[in-house]
């Protein structure tokens, strides 16, 4: 059984039809790359799994738990907090609170979860937190505030707050695309890391040469349809889709 199932999973906003009938299983310890032309798609799909936005239609489905089913009326109230933390998200401007340090970003959240009796960390928080930021690379920035922090390593911190929670899966959304080149080696880096640690993760990117190495699955979407999916080497390199080709051609000239 895959870990996480995706089944005929649709959404709309108003007339318009971003997801259409999206299938998809991710195994355990898979790294999947999306990629495919800005508007099609790629980032509600993510935001749908972590319920930011409630599709209308089809099944979520993680380590065998179902999560949303659209056929019996889920909506946003009753998908529990237990369930949205199965997948964390890490979003392309890092939207970390300004107000608070690298480690108090990092335990904001795990402090409510203990509070609300969602979770217990029985290790403590900020060892928990402290040990994830080295995790990342950030062990002497602690005590810095975002502002104090480049852009990469407030990626990083933002990566650390996902993991904290410890979700099944792990979701980036474009998560370089807001960092300049030097700084978006960085932040690959962790992600890299984090897969040769058997990691799940969901990875919207258009960073080719990223998604050719570090991705075990490339997903290509087209207007709101996963329209090919396969090993790196059978998506980039031998496409069988005249629309992937196309995406790639351009793509890859850039």
């Amino acid at each position: 059984m895959a870990l996480l199932e995706i089944k005929n999973l649709s959404k709309s906003f108003g007339d318009a039809h971003i997801l259409k009938d999206i299938n998809l299983d991710v195994n355990e310890g898979d790294v999947i790359a999306i990629i495919g032309s800005s508007g099609n798609g790629k980032t509600t799909l993510l935001r749908c799994l972590n319920f930011l936005e409630i599709p209308e239609k089809g099944t979520i489905t993680v380590d065998g738990s179902v999560l949303f089913d659209g056929q019996n009326g889920n909506g946003a109230k009753s998908i529990s907090r237990a369930n949205r933390l199965k997948l964390g998200m890490v979003f392309q401007n890092f939207n970390l609170f300004p107000q608070y340090t690298a480690l108090e970003n990092v335990t904001l959240a795990m402090k409510v979860l203990e509070k609300d009796k969602l979770k217990e960390f029985p290790q403590g928080v900020e060892a928990i937190a402290k040990s994830i930021l080295t995790r990342v690379g950030l062990a002497d920035k602690l005590n810095n505030y975002p502002c104090q922090l480049s852009g990469g390593q407030q990626q990083r911190v933002a990566i650390a707050r996902a993991l904290a929670l410890n979700p099944a899966i792990l979701c980036f959304d474009e998560p370089t695309s807001a960092l300049d080149p030097e700084l978006t080696g960085e932040v690959l880096a962790v992600i890299r890391k984090l897969a040769s640690e058997h990691m799940t993760m969901l990875i919207v990117t258009h960073e080719m040469n990223f998604a050719r190495e570090a991705a075990t699955k490339i997903v290509f979407m087209d207007e709101g349809r996963i329209v090919e999916a396969g090993t790196p080497e059978e998506v980039l390199e031998n496409p069988k889709n005249e629309r992937t080709r196309e995406f790639l051609r351009n793509a890859l000239n850039k």
